[in-house]
């Protein structure tokens, strides 16, 4: 940190968070190994093998990524798509002035993305803003940033079963503008 602020980058502009799923290789476990995984355990007969011990990755996990499909040419609705992945999140937290790496952790794929902005938040940015999408909106977070004295810019969801309010969804688009730099 102290050798970015002498090359001249001070981290002043605020803060970006997100998360990127990045694929594992799929495991092909049984049900019993796989029990033995989630519990936190060695699955039997793995302890003696110690070549497929070292080729199976224990701590990946899927999680379910939903996207919209392409609006149809015959104005049909979009359509949710939902992509499962295994694997792991990058959670970063970079500086929106440099684009820079401030704050950085990982944790498995089905992990939620707001339990990780105490992790990556930077507390040496001078400036209070912090964006980030819908999933790190919550009371806790909302209240752990107001009392550091840093600016929410978090995407605000939509209510159920209402349609998004105008002025919300302008405010949304313009935080993704910024957004858009992680």
């Amino acid at each position: 940190d102290a050798t970015l602020r002498a090359a001249g980058y001070l981290a002043m502009g605020g803060q970006i968070v997100d998360a990127t799923i990045v694929a594992a290789p799929k495991q092909r476990n049984t049900e019993a190994e796989r029990a033995a995984i989630k519990a936190g355990q060695i699955p039997e007969g793995w302890a003696e093998k110690p070549a497929k011990l070292r080729q199976k990755d224990r701590d990946a996990r899927w999680t379910v990524k939903f996207s919209k499909a392409r609006p149809r040419e015959d104005g049909a609705p979009q359509v949710d798509l939902a992509v499962p992945a295994f694997g792991y999140k990058n959670h970063v937290a970079i500086d929106r002035r440099h684009g820079l790496i401030r704050g950085w952790t990982a944790s498995h794929a089905a992990a939620h993305d707001g339990a990780r902005l105490v992790e990556v938040v930077d507390a040496d940015n001078t400036a209070g803003d912090v964006w980030a999408d819908t999933a790190y909106r919550s009371a806790k977070n909302e209240a752990w940033l107001a009392e550091r004295g840093l600016v929410s810019r978090i995407h605000r969801k939509k209510p159920p079963g209402r349609p998004m309010a105008a002025r919300t969804r302008r405010a949304n688009a313009r935080k993704s503008a910024v957004r858009s730099a992680v």
